[in-house]
């Protein structure tokens, strides 16, 4: 399978998706590719998180990561960002697509959402992820990550300069990625996982599988 996730900045992707892409490309048959927008210049030196996302991608074994170029809280919701997504999407020809869910109290993830959900409109498998910043989320798919949960600390702590910017005191987004994950554990029936709300989702079956 070619998988394509899509986030804001560098490290969201990680936060909303990142072990589930773990599991994916574990066996080395299915093709993880990343689309970030910006280079998360407001949270940070962009030359330096530009480097903590390629390292937490080959962390991944992601084939690659574009990059959307746009300035952190300047993405617009515009033609422009759709077709931007859009030419990424007919290029990869993905199997499986993560975006953003829309409802985010951040501006960059709001209106990449609602690009995405237009520039995939003729994708098969859409799943919504979440971020720190998501509101109302309420998953109806899940997936098992307790067997990749280390490794997804790993690619959260290849991003160094953002692992204490939670905001909250003495909170590190490991720690916020554990809560998560164990709260989407409970609802998922296991002890942790990663939640996602379905756009588009398609059962196939696979002879011999």
């Amino acid at each position: 399978m070619k998988l394509l996730a899509i986030g804001a900045h560098p490290d969201d992707i990680e936060f909303g998706c990142g072990g589930t892409l773990l599991k994916f490309s574990r066996d080395g048959e299915n093709e993880i590719n990343l689309l970030v927008m910006t280079r998360g210049d407001k949270g940070g030196d962009p030359d330096v998180r530009k480097g903590e996302q390629e390292r937490s991608a080959g962390i991944m074994k992601a084939r690659t990561v574009f990059w959307g170029g746009y300035s952190d809280t300047q993405v617009p919701h515009s033609s422009e960002t759709i077709q931007k997504v859009e030419g990424i999407v007919k290029e990869i020809k993905p199997d499986l697509i993560f975006i953003l869910w829309p409802d985010d109290v951040h501006q960059d993830h709001h209106n990449i959402a609602h690009a995405a959900v237009t520039a995939t409109r003729y994708s098969r498998n859409v799943l919504f992820y979440e971020v720190p910043t998501t509101q109302n989320f309420q998953p109806n798919v899940f997936v098992d990550i307790g067997d990749v949960l280390e490794e997804k600390f790993r690619i959260l702590e290849a991003h160094a300069s953002q692992v204490f910017a939670t905001r909250i005191a003495d909170l590190s987004i490991l720690e916020s990625a554990k809560s998560s994950a164990t709260f989407r554990g409970y609802q998922g029936r296991v002890k942790y996982a990663e939640g996602f709300m379905s756009l588009r989702l398609s059962l196939l079956y696979h002879e011999g599988r």
